[in-house]
Parts: C-alpha cells; sequence; structure tokens
C-alpha cells in the first residue's frame, strides 16, 4: 500500500515476520540508499512513502543469509548515533584484501576528519601507511599506523611486526642514511610521545604477543584497533562521550 505514510517500526515489523531481521538504523539507511539511487520515496516526521509506482514483481525473501561482514556491519551500524553512516563502509573494506590501499586512506581521513588529529596517509616503498599527530595537548603525541585488510582475520605475521619495529627505530633515530624519505619529518617537531597501531577487521592468533614484543624492544607502546572499536571510538568523540585526552589509553596503550 504505497497510498499512505509508513514508520520504520511497521517497515521493520514487516521485514521480520518475512525472515528478513534487521535493525531500525539498517532499514533507515537502506531507505536512504534507495531515495540516492532515484526512487521517490516521500519522508515526514520519520514516517515514508513510495510514490512511485512499481511494476508487480516477486521478492525472493526465502533463503536469504548475511554474510558475517553484513552481520558485523549491522552490529556497528546500530551502536552509531554521531558518526556519519557513510563510514561503516570501512568495515567492507576491513576484509577485502583486494581494497588494501583504499583502507589505508579511509582509516587515515577517519583519523583526520572525525577524530580531528594532524597527520597524513603516507604509504609506499619503505614508509608506514600513515601517521597521525595531536598539537592542541599538555603533552602531544605521534602515532604510527600500519593498516590491513584480511578476509578472515589478521594474525599480525613476524615479518609486519619486524616493519613496524623498522619503522619505530627509524622515527628514534631519525637518520636520513637509514631511510632517504625521511617519512618522519611528516611529524610535527614538539611531539614528545610516540605510539604505534595495527588496524584490521579483527584480530586472530598471537597478534597480541607480537605487540608486546615490540614494546619490550622498543620501548614503545602500541595496540591493535579493530574496525569496530575504531567506528565506536570515533562516534563516541563527534558524541561528546570521550575527550581527546583519553584516546590514548583506548586506542594506542596495550602494556
Amino acid at each position: 500500500d504505497n497510498k499512505r505514510f509508513v514508520s520504520i517500526e511497521e517497515i521493520t515489523g514487516y521485514l521480520n515476520l518475512n525472515g528478513l531481521i534487521e535493525g531500525v538504523s539498517t532499514v533507515k539507511d537502506d531507505i536512504k540508499g534507495l531515495i540516492n539511487i532515484g526512487l521517490d520515496i516521500g519522508v515526514t516526521d520519520n514516517r515514508f512513502k513510495l510514490n512511485d509506482k512499481i511494476t508487480d514483481f516477486i521478492i525472493p525473501i526465502k533463503n536469504v543469509t548475511k554474510t558475517s561482514v553484513t552481520e558485523l556491519k549491522d552490529e556497528i551500524r546500530e551502536e552509531l548515533k554521531y558518526l556519519s553512516h557513510d563510514y561503516l563502509s570501512l568495515v567492507d573494506l576491513a576484509y577485502d584484501s583486494n581494497q588494501n590501499r583504499l583502507f589505508e586512506i579511509k582509516t587515515v581521513e577517519l583519523f583526520l576528519d572525525e577524530y580531528k588529529f594532524l597527520g597524513k596517509h603516507l604509504g609506499g616503498s619503505s614508509k608506514p601507511d600513515g601517521i597521525i599527530y595531536t598539537n592542541e595537548l599538555d603533552k602531544n603525541y605521534g602515532v604510527i599506523i600500519d593498516t590491513k585488510a584480511y578476509a578472515s582475520g589478521y594474525n599480525l605475521p613476524i615479518k609486519q611486526a619486524d616493519e613496524m619495529e623498522r619503522y619505530i627505530r627509524e622515527n628514534q633515530t631519525r637518520d636520513k642514511n637509514v631511510n632517504p624519505n625521511k617519512w618522519w619529518e611528516n611529524f610535527n617537531n614538539d611531539i614528545g610521545d610516540f605510539y604505534f597501531s595495527f588496524i584490521s577487521g579483527h584480530f586472530i592468533g598471537n597478534y597480541e604477543s607480537r605487540i608486546k614484543r615490540l614494546y619490550l624492544s622498543t620501548g614503545i607502546n602500541g595496540k591493535a584497533i579493530d574496525i569496530r572499536l575504531l567506528l565506536t571510538t570515533a562516534d563516541k568523540i563527534i558524541g561528546g562521550k570521550v575527550r581527546k585526552e583519553e584516546l590514548k589509553d583506548l586506542l594506542f596503550i596495550s602494556c
């Protein structure tokens, strides 16, 4: 019936009755997507009406299953109150190894645009994926970022841990003879503390022991950040639930 406006609860209830279990936020985002592709959907007081006439067709609603990535996306969607749901695309990127470069870029953009860090996406040969830093705290700090997109979770192989150790030591010595590209110059000169961060969809295996080994060998602390923590913490920053001063403990210190 496209003659009246219906509430989001009515739409969600109808879907649920037909075996499509969706949250309110997911349905709202889907309606927004339908509007963006050109469907004429009226919106008033959080109620919706389809104004277009659509020729009858059969919707295959039986035996529909969600992938684990889609389920994770829907779970995170329900937790986001302030962060734009456009950033949920990071969930897809985090599990698609073919999109690793874009995952790097979009992750750094999130830190700059929503967390309000300063910094830069680097990437390329002999450089970390990105760096971020603060400039308004009593004691400013910088973070070396390594992002990894993996379909089934990231176990932080020894090779990647060793690569991060090399970046940490290059930043400590700042010797252009060791690395002529001098990527560390993207940090402000007044930064006193440094940390490292691995970012992926989720982590598996012995990644915690490798992070601890990095800390013990370099004296620099760091943490593995999964995509849920990355997005929900950004949401709290935007909503004023977390202060910038608290981010260091939440995101970059594990040891």
